[in-house]
């Protein structure tokens, strides 16, 4: 078996180039370049087997899937990614784990130009925890900056990963090549990092957070930091294609896309003078993007379906 180092050096050494990383891997700290109009954005996750993913998961899918929850952080913040850290506790260090594992990982890291700078490795459960750095302009996305009046947007689709995690769970029948097709897209997503960065840096939106609890409980963050209420329309929500293809009911549709989890896209709010840029920015990047409600100065969020006003008994993700 490999010891620390070899480990390090065969799976994760010579991903630490960046032209803001000053010092990378091999002494005690990584050290980062900054400039003085600028801010580091710092995230930090873990994913544990058998909470966030789960046995027997495809490395490939948990290396590039671990860095994207990470980079999600980011691109809520306006951040443009720079680098990363990884601590990794592995039952055994195998090559048919870390090899694919270390493939979807740099696939990622490469595409969006951050580099790997420093971690652990340690024998444990499977376990995986990566901190993220990135750099924005000194005026962020922030969590309080949505004012009443502004449009609710929110990029992709919703309610595919929980989708996949009722099939995985068994709760939802599925023959064992879709279960894979689900796994897949729900842990392949793309990264919106450039695309809010723009966002940002172009002024055109003041507030954005990533949807890891559903898009109901993220934006209840939202309102409670901005102090606004919000119009949520449901019907309006960006369904995944597997939902209608996978789900009759119209109610379980909606609960799965409004209050599943770790969907990892951006919602943000839009002042109406900005939205005609914004559309013009999401054909630039390929993004698709969704209207979806509306801030209010109610301090309520009051949730729509086809105009009516409904409450639906299902609760916001959580983690914990």
């Amino acid at each position: 078996m490999p010891g620390e180092f070899d480990l390090i050096r065969k799976y994760f050494s010579g991903h630490d180039g960046s032209s803001r990383v000053e010092l990378g891997i091999g002494d005690d700290c990584a050290l980062l370049k900054l400039r003085r109009d600028e801010s580091l954005a710092i995230t930090t996750d873990t994913l544990n087997e058998g909470i966030h993913f789960f046995k027997d998961t495809d490395p490939y899918l948990l290396g590039y899937r671990s860095l994207l929850v990470n980079l999600s952080d980011l691109a809520a913040m306006g951040a443009d990614p720079m680098a990363f850290t990884l601590s990794l506790s592995l039952p055994e260090a195998t090559d048919s784990f870390l090899k694919p594992f270390a493939k979807g990982l740099f696939e990622l890291a490469d595409e969006e130009g951050c580099a790997l700078i420093g971690g652990n490795t340690s024998k444990g459960p499977l376990s995986i925890t990566i901190s993220a750095y990135g750099v924005s302009c000194a005026d962020t996305l922030r969590r309080s900056g949505a004012k009443s009046g502004d449009g609710i947007y929110v990029t992709g689709s919703l309610g595919l990963c929980a989708l996949y995690v009722e099939a995985g769970y068994g709760r939802l029948k599925v023959d064992k090549s879709l279960l894979s097709s689900l796994c897949y897209k729900s842990m392949h997503q793309p990264c919106r990092c450039a695309f809010a960065k723009e966002l940002c840096d172009l002024e055109y939106s003041r507030c954005a957070i990533d949807i890891s609890d559903g898009i109901v409980g993220d934006l209840g963050h939202i309102l409670e930091c901005s102090n606004v209420g919000a119009d949520l329309w449901l019907d309006k929500l960006p369904l995944a294609d597997e939902l209608h293809s996978l789900i009759k009911e119209e109610q379980k549709r909606l609960e799965l896309a409004a209050f599943g989890g770790c969907d990892y896209e951006l919602l943000f709010t839009l002042p109406s003078e900005t939205e005609d840029d914004v559309m013009d920015l999401c054909e630039e990047h390929d993004v698709p993007v969704t209207k979806v409600g509306i801030i209010t100065s109610s301090q309520e969020l009051r949730l729509f379906n086809h105009g009516k006003i409904v409450r639906p008994a299902a609760k916001p993700f959580e983690h914990f």
